[in-house]
């Protein structure tokens, strides 16, 4: 957890104001018994009323004071934990921004939305927490040790007795909780995996009737989120009983002790009265104290859970690499060499072996395959989705590795065949990638993509509102989109990974003559399942099972490769 104090440091000055004002509380809390002793060894006990008045003034003057140092702590600490959370909150997003496809893989979307916002809710609340309430509990503990050693020293060295133990019991709970709060959050990420994976699917599952599988699905994870909060519950609950155990018997000691004393006349009535009271406040302060240092616990768990995502790698490049190889990319020109490819932990066998191609600036190349020959993960390397395990990939003659992430996406520009649009205009999404484009750059690059018509044909056109994903478009629709914003960059190596299997064949012509005006210069990779779709490609290449087994034109491939033949005769057929 130090790690993130980072985050709190440049609101340094307010969150020290917070437990100083804290102080200001407990010092006049820490009065009140001392005067109330006075009034009853001075006032009442002698009869002196005008002495019982003054002193009850000074107390209203003193719970005032108090009364303002606490709300003007609550009002700092609120402000620095807010900030706290604000700035974690927005490195973590940056983080996950510039983590590369395998790391976010291998976190899941479920985790990180937890992680951003449950676990970083929850080190928020501890840092309000630790500036007030536990800068209280501490202050008061001090303090009414402090007053009741000044009250007598011998009374008071039954509460020494049972700091050891109260110390051992709280280490021990606190390391037995920290793995338990861990296992927790990991619950709660499958419990959110599962819910996104529905929500974003729901048109399946309503579709195949799997609404009672989904219900089942969720159930379990449900259910072992339950099951692990409630273990760690059990251990906090034993927490508060335990710790009053230790800390009523030495009540119950010092009340002995000092009904001996005030029999024997070494302590008076009214200064017996402000022990008892500074004991309840000690107890009650360690009691929340043990409490809080629960919370801190799951804290600590969330704090890891954190750290883990900002101590990752970034898909970042050396600076001076960056700088170096900014002039030198231009042309668009792309070379696969002897480039192989494995999923971590997922299988043993290769994705992809012993790539070898090489695309020229202006040419166009399809590859086709069967589902599972890895074409979509091998066009999900250039723009570094992944990083490969073998051989290398260069653009103009430079390592996609020696590339920084920004010069290289501007440098590619991919359509995914599940379009992915965002909540907006459809301007905004189609400008996504280039802000500050103009409405006549917007319109020529949808018009491009043979979307400008059916844009116009709406309500609102390029004003109208996307819900999320794009849920009130069509397929073909949001594929269009997509290809929209990919042309308006303009960029040297264009990918189009199968992204108009949801237009007609017709629309698919258009906008592949589109493309070839447009996209004259730059190099195009074409992933087909419709042999129509890269027929007319420069060159096209066969992936059967990760590997190239066969290459050329259309016509070249129709005698040489049994598969191509077959995929374009049941096409055909069809």
């Amino acid at each position: 957890m130090l790690k993130l104090t980072r985050f709190i440091k440049p609101y340094w000055f307010v969150a020290l104001l917070g437990p100083l004002f804290m102080l200001l509380e407990v010092c006049m809390d820490l009065l009140q018994p001392r005067l109330m002793a006075s009034i009853v060894n001075e006032g009442v006990m002698l009869g002196d009323l005008g002495h019982i008045a003054r002193t009850g003034l000074v107390m209203l003057v003193v719970a005032i004071i108090g009364l303002i140092g606490g709300a003007c702590c609550t009002i700092y600490s609120t402000i620095a934990s807010q900030n706290f959370g604000a700035d974690l909150r927005q490195e973590l997003f940056q983080k996950v921004q510039s983590l590369s496809i395998r790391s976010l893989d291998r976190f899941g979307a479920g985790s990180i939305v937890t992680r951003l916002t449950g676990d970083i809710t929850q080190l928020q609340t501890v840092v309000m927490m630790v500036l007030r309430i536990f800068a209280r509990g501490s202050f008061m503990i001090i303090g009414s040790l402090i007053m009741a050693f000044m009250i007598n020293p011998k009374l008071s060295l039954i509460l020494l007795a049972m700091i050891p133990l109260l110390v051992v019991f709280l280490i021990v709970t606190t390391r037995v909780t920290i793995p338990l709060f861990s296992t927790v959050q990991q619950r709660l990420d499958d419990v959110n995996t599962v819910m996104q994976e529905n929500l974003s699917g729901i048109r399946v599952v309503k579709a195949f009737v799997r609404s009672d599988y989904e219900e089942a699905r969720f159930s379990k994870s449900n259910t072992n989120f339950l099951h692990a909060s409630l273990k760690a519950a059990k251990v906090v609950a034993l927490n508060t009983p335990i710790m009053s155990i230790i800390l009523n018997f030495s009540v119950v000691g010092a009340l002995y002790y000092g009904g001996v004393l005030s029999e024997e006349g070494s302590l008076s009535v009214g200064n017996l009265a402000a022990f008892l009271t500074y004991i309840t406040q000690l107890l009650q302060s360690t009691l929340g104290l043990g409490n809080q240092l629960m919370v801190i616990s799951r804290a600590k768990a969330s704090a890891d859970r954190v750290n883990e995502v900002l101590d990752s790698s970034s898909d970042k490049s050396v600076a001076d690499k960056i700088l170096a190889n900014v002039a030198t990319l231009h042309a668009g020109r792309l070379e696969f060499r002897h480039v192989g490819f494995s999923y971590e932990g997922v299988s043993k066998h290769p994705v992809l072996h012993d790539i070898n191609l090489t695309a020229e600036p202006g040419q166009t190349i399809g590859i086709v395959g069967i589902n599972g020959a890895g074409k979509s993960t091998l066009v999900s390397l250039i723009p570094r989705f992944y990083d490969v395990t073998e051989g290398e990939i260069l653009i103009d003659s430079i390592n996609v590795n020696d590339l920084a992430p920004e010069q290289l996406h501007n440098q590619v520009g991919m359509v995914l065949q599940q379009a992915l649009l965002f909540s907006g205009t459809i301007r905004d999404n189609i400008r996504y990638g280039k802000p500050e484009a103009s409405q006549e750059e917007v319109e020529a690059a949808a018009d491009a993509a043979q979307a400008h018509d059916f844009i116009m044909n709406l309500q609102d056109g390029y004003d109208t509102m996307l819900g999320q994903r794009g849920v009130n478009l069509s397929g073909g629709q949001k594929q269009r989109l997509a290809i929209a914003r990919t042309l308006l960059m303009k960029p040297k190596i264009v990918i189009l990974d199968d992204c108009t299997s949801a237009v007609d064949l017709n629309t698919d012509l258009r906008i592949r003559q589109s493309l070839n005006n447009i996209m004259k210069d730059s190099t195009c990779i074409i992933i087909g399942q419709r042999i129509a779709s890269i027929e007319h490609a420069d060159r096209i290449i066969v992936l059967e099972h990760g590997e190239i087994t066969a290459e050329g034109t259309h016509h070249e491939l129709l005698s040489r490769s049994q598969l191509y033949r077959d995929i374009a005769r049941s096409q055909q057929g069809a």
